[in-house]
């Protein structure tokens, strides 16, 4: 944790699946790596189960971890998957992304669209659905570059918060996306309160010909 001036400064790593969905690591696992990368922040987003972050939160809670853990969930829409932070109740998939948003909100939530443009992964395709949502995943490190920077022309284009992450289903890949936030408070309500605002800026590196390379070499 670093202070700019009056602010905070938290890295953040807010798009990781783990074994409660499609992931192959363990909620423990993530933990563990995440601190030894000395990441601030995790949310740990699962398909459609809030499973994976209440864990998480009491792992953190019992074992004193120094990382603040964002209840998070990636939520499958009628568009396209939809990121949602700040809620620890499901959400049902299959809805239009609207009416999704509508819900996660009246949770205390905020929304975000996850890898927008990449259709090959369920990324929002509709111009209407950075209407809906309160931020854009600007910066995922198994998206293309052209992906990420589509989404930040529009994130712009729309005037909405950002999010980012590393999109891993493996521990090893944990803060290959961060967005670093800039806080007024140590909070979950001041970190989803600097999203809304885009108060950060985003870093990473490329993950999926990685990925996808160990994919091969374990096939063989």
């Amino acid at each position: 944790m670093r202070v700019l001036s009056s602010e905070l400064s938290l890295k953040a790593d807010l798009h990781i699946h783990s074994n409660h969905s499609d992931g192959r690591s363990s909620v423990r696992d993530i933990l563990k790596v995440a601190v030894e990368r000395k990441i601030d922040v995790v949310s740990i987003t699962d398909h459609d189960t809030v499973g994976g972050s209440l864990e998480a939160l009491e792992i953190v809670r019992e074992e004193h971890l120094p990382v603040i853990v964002v209840p998070g969930v990636e939520i499958s829409t009628a568009q396209g998957h939809l990121l949602a932070y700040g809620i620890t109740e499901e959400v049902d998939p299959g809805m239009e992304m609207d009416e999704t948003a509508r819900i996660v909100r009246g949770l205390g939530g905020l929304t975000s669209l996850a890898h927008p443009f990449q259709f090959y992964r369920h990324g929002a395709l509709r111009l209407r659905c950075f209407e809906v949502v309160d931020c854009v995943e600007v910066f995922n490190a198994k998206s293309l570059r052209l992906f990420n920077c589509l989404s930040e022309i529009f994130r712009r284009r729309y005037g909405k918060g950002k999010t980012a992450g590393s999109d891993a289903h493996k521990a090893d890949f944990v803060g290959y996306g961060i967005i670093t936030v800039r806080i007024e408070e140590v909070s979950i309500e001041g970190i989803l309160k600097a999203l809304r605002e885009g108060r950060g800026y985003v870093e990473g590196r490329c993950a999926m010909f990685e990925q996808l390379w160990i994919r091969y070499r374990n096939q063989r």
